[in-house]
């Protein structure tokens, strides 16, 4: 990814990243963050919320 110095950022100009969020990436930001929220870790559990799976963290995401 390349980045650009602040004075040569201009209005209207935008940048996307995509990234996939593996099962690692959530098991070890539940570490590090103590959100062991089971939506997050476990698949069983996961299937019986309105999400019908495990989901990333929202900060996760954020980050």
């Amino acid at each position: 990814m390349q980045g650009l110095f602040f004075e040569d950022l201009q209005v209207g100009q935008s940048a996307e990243m995509t990234r996939i969020v593996t099962a690692a990436d959530i098991e070890a930001f539940a570490a590090v963050s103590g959100d062991n929220n089971p939506v997050h870790l476990d698949e069983a559990y996961a299937q019986t919320t309105t999400f019908q799976g495990r989901i990333a963290h929202g900060m996760l995401s954020a980050a």
